[in-house]
């Protein structure tokens, strides 16, 4: 990691939309859980595959799944970088509206958003993850938890804090290290707004 890093993320990116990051998101105690044993044949027959959706947006994701009035949507886009000729993952965003519970505003009629940031082992946990969005501070993420996978960071998105996401065109993710090295994790806004349109366009429950 050390070595990986050492001078920043520059080159690499790559996108993809693990839906994973928005059920950690919903269910803080999935993130904490080991994979469950794989399904014997009879079981995984049993149990169909659920049904995904997918669009892209440039360099982020928009995805859902599950079926018609209770899906799981997220927008999503992961950071790669190579090592040994093999792409490492150095930080995969995701953005959800899970569902609102008692106490919870929706905005002007638009689902809540959460930000959940999913980095490597090894990171301050004290620093927490701060974002920049073409250069000027725009969220900070506080260290959740971290298991086998990775560590977790996440924020509620308040409406300002969104609409700097949405109008930036680059962005990046300052991380320090155990070693008391600042890390910083380049990754792209373009295709956002369109993808975060599209989440909020999805009625407030």
């Amino acid at each position: 990691m050390k070595k990986l890093l050492k001078s920043g993320v520059k080159r690499g990116i790559r996108v993809i939309a693990p839906v994973l990051v928005s059920i950690a998101c919903v269910n803080p105690s999935f993130a904490q859980s080991p994979a469950p044993a794989a399904q014997e044949p009879e079981q995984a027959q049993a149990q169909p595959a659920p049904a995904i959706k997918s669009q892209k947006f440039d360099d982020w994701y928009y995805r859902c799944t599950g079926s018609e009035g209770t899906e799981a949507c997220e927008v999503a886009q992961v950071a790669q970088v190579a090592k040994d000729g093999k792409p490492v993952n150095v930080l995969t965003l995701a953005i959800s509206a899970p569902p609102t519970g008692p106490g919870d505003k929706a905005d002007k009629g638009k689902p809540r958003l959460v930000l959940t940031a999913l980095l490597p082992l090894n990171v301050f946990l004290p620093s927490g993850l701060a974002i920049k969005a073409d250069g000027k501070p725009v969220a900070k993420l506080a260290y959740r938890n971290c298991n086998e996978t990775g560590c977790w960071a996440q924020l509620a998105l308040d409406a300002k804090t969104a609409a700097a996401l949405k109008k930036g065109a680059s962005a990046e993710g300052l991380v320090r290290l155990m070693n008391g090295q600042d890390v910083n994790i380049r990754f792209s806004l373009k295709g956002l707004k369109p993808a975060l349109d599209e989440l909020q366009s999805i009625p407030a429950k």
